[in-house]
């Protein structure tokens, strides 16, 4: 009989873990990783690298010929201008009193040029005749004008009767600016552009920002009308994270946006604090109660009346009016105007010039 030889996998002189490892393939796996680890740079006698510290263990920046990502970080002492004067831009409407100059001695004239604000309320008070007729004030002006409809189509294509938004808009528009129709198209429309974005045409927040993006930088928009911003976001969950993705943007590029918005039954707006804090500017409008004979005496009401106000809940570039302004829709237009019955201890204070 032939005599036997040792397996070369397990030899007299293997050690007890090779020997282990022939047994067993889950072992040999083991063997082979710590191996392949140690090449690395990584074996078992080396601390592991928390993953949150892994941004901190990259190479030294770049040296200062190359700039790098000191290109990203801003020190303010090389900086000139660096204090400005905010900037109206007018929309003829009690929006243009809410916000005032830096002494508080005047009211802005304005929308603050360059933020992004919201403009919240219930229905039928007229937040979107205002937006029209402000869209058509500053498209005049000759700044480019964008106009983003998600709640409704623009224009009523199968003719069905509808007073649809495009007549509403050359309606309000001609009104607010005393133009007939051929001088409205040719001093307002030219400016103007309308994006539609309603979400039944399977939109979705993503689709909106790239289109979004094409149309402000290809055609240089300086003013947008958002007609809703909640409507933006069927589900209304991430009305605030929008907004605040949306001001970023508006920032960079120099955009002044009005984003009209819904309010819940509690009368706060869609998206609640969060979105306040988020906007730079923040217009409510309320439904106040005249409860008693001395509060309805004030602000020229009747005893139990429900009468409309609006206020401007914060302003991060300028003052606010700090008080309720008694607000009502103008007969030619239906925009937004100051009412005359508004108390005089409460009066706005006039636009300089």
């Amino acid at each position: 009989m032939a005599k036997s030889t040792p397996s070369p996998a397990i030899s007299e002189t293997a050690t007890p873990a090779a020997a282990a490892a022939g047994a067993n393939p889950m072992m040999q796996m083991m063997q082979m990783m710590q191996a392949m680890q140690t090449m690395m740079g990584m074996g078992a006698g080396l601390p592991s690298i928390d993953p949150a510290a892994m941004p901190f263990a990259a190479p030294e920046a770049p040296a200062s010929e190359d700039r790098g990502l000191d290109a990203e970080i801003i020190h303010p002492a090389r900086l000139t201008g660096r204090i400005r004067t905010q900037q109206p831009l007018p929309t003829g409407s009690v929006l243009d009193r809410l916000c005032l100059t830096d002494d508080g001695s005047a009211a802005l004239g304005g929308l603050p040029k360059g933020c992004t604000c919201a403009l919240a309320g219930p229905p039928g008070k007229g937040k979107t005749r205002t937006a029209l007729a402000a869209l058509s004030c500053i498209a005049r002006s000759g700044v480019k004008c964008a106009f983003v409809v998600a709640e409704e189509g623009f224009q009523d294509a199968v003719d069905s009767g509808r007073d649809d938004l495009c007549s509403r808009l050359t309606k309000i528009g001609m009104a607010a600016t005393a133009l007939n129709e051929a001088q409205f198209a040719k001093q307002v429309l030219e400016n103007l552009y309308v994006l539609e974005s309603q979400y039944h045409k399977s939109q979705s927040w993503d689709t909106f920002i790239q289109r979004y993006r094409y149309l402000v930088e290809k055609v240089g928009i300086g003013f947008v009308a958002i007609d809703s911003l909640n409507m933006l976001d069927p589900q209304k969950n991430r009305t605030a994270d929008n907004l605040s993705a949306l001001k970023t943007y508006n920032h960079a590029h120099g955009v002044t946006c009005l984003c009209i918005g819904q309010i819940r039954d509690t009368g706060m707006p869609v998206g609640g604090e969060a979105l306040m804090h988020t906007a730079d500017a923040v217009y409510l409008v309320e439904e106040m109660s005249l409860g008693s004979k001395e509060i309805a005496e004030f602000w020229g009401g009747k005893y139990r009346d429900t009468i409309d106000v609006i206020r401007a809940v914060k302003s991060v570039t300028t003052p606010v009016f700090p008080h309720p302004v008694r607000m009502e829709r103008d007969a030619s237009t239906g925009v937004m105007t100051v009412h005359p019955a508004q108390p005089a201890t409460y009066a706005p204070p006039a636009m300089k010039g």
